[in-house]
């Protein structure tokens, strides 16, 4: 008896137990007031939206739990767009070719905010909100503030293409939680991820290379960003510099909604997939309640707010 108490307790002491649990009570009432919520259309759409955000979101989380942050990677989703569709239309560049260049200049501007973080000791939220004007303005730059189309049509086939009414973007979404959740729950790097998240410092002291640590999920996340523009551009067949605005807000929120500590780290990439699921149920359910659209930047805001404090509580509480 003792055994399965044990084992009823792990479950719901887990951060996910929580998330898991509101976002049942909110598929539920969303349900009980529009029954079309919970119709496999719906769901696919809810899926498929919440990708873009989500595969950024997966970065967004190897950065925090890092015990770092970059509000840059919206424009970076942009600039990727961007740099990509340029490639393709204007200079005739090979599709692969130019994703790569466009998943480089994610990386750039990720080896950039290193640089200005952690060489240059500005901090995180005043160095990324510079890059992000900068990454912004060269995307607008680029593209001289026109969309840049038509791109080809195998771009379009997969960027509307998938299984299930699901979107191969969906797919590239869960296949990226699942490979993180392996390495930062099996590896050394993993190990040496949270340890640098939880003290630099001490982390620096025991050996781990918090330099390694530090660049290379500065550079995931500006892959990923990237990639997330690229999906995106693939889904509207054009790139554009505005692609990925207010982004960076949506991913922070959906990690820390699942438990992603914005100080560093706590987390699993089962909370950001929750995260992820529930700002989509929240979003999604307002409108098919019939409520304004507009209600979700608020809601958006508050949750971010919310979840910051109780974070921040917690630490306190546990002297981090």
């Amino acid at each position: 008896m003792e055994s399965n108490n044990n084992w009823f307790y792990r479950i719901v002491s887990r951060q996910e137990f929580g998330v898991s649990l509101a976002l049942v009570i909110l598929v539920l009432s969303f349900y009980s007031i529009n029954p079309a919520f919970l119709g496999w259309g719906n769901i696919a759409i809810m899926l498929k939206s919440g990708a873009f955000v989500g595969v950024m979101a997966v970065g967004v989380a190897w950065l925090l739990i890092s015990g770092s942050i970059d509000l840059s990677i919206g424009a970076i989703a942009g600039l990727a767009s961007v740099v990509t569709a340029y490639l393709v239309v204007k200079l005739d560049f090979p599709i692969f070719l130019s994703v790569f260049l466009g998943l480089s200049a994610g990386a750039f501007v990720g080896v950039i905010n290193y640089v200005l973080i952690f060489k240059a000791k500005i901090p995180a939220f005043l160095a990324t909100i510079g890059t992000m004007y900068v990454a912004r303005g060269m995307a607008l730059f680029i593209a001289d503030g026109f969309s840049i189309y038509p791109l080809p049509k195998s771009v379009g086939a997969f960027g509307t293409g998938g299984i299930f009414n699901l979107s191969w973007h969906f797919f590239i979404f869960i296949t990226l939680l699942i490979i993180s959740e392996i390495i930062i729950s099996n590896t050394v790097y993993g190990l040496e991820v949270r340890a640098t998240g939880s003290d630099r410092e001490i982390a620096f002291m025991t050996e781990v290379n918090t330099k390694k640590v530090s660049i290379s999920t500065s550079i995931i996340v500006g892959v990923l960003s990237a990639l997330s523009g690229i999906l995106l551009m693939s889904r509207l067949v054009t790139g554009d510099a505005n692609q990925g605005t207010g982004w960076e807000l949506q991913a922070i929120t959906a990690c820390a909604i699942g438990g992603i500590s914005l100080f560093g780290y706590n987390g699993t990439f089962l909370g950001v997939f929750l995260g992820v699921l529930t700002l989509q149920v929240i979003q999604n359910g307002l409108v098919v309640i019939g409520l304004s659209a507009y209600l979700n930047t608020i809601v958006v805001g508050i949750i971010l707010a919310t979840m910051s404090c109780i974070d921040w509580q917690r630490r306190s509480k546990l002297n981090l």
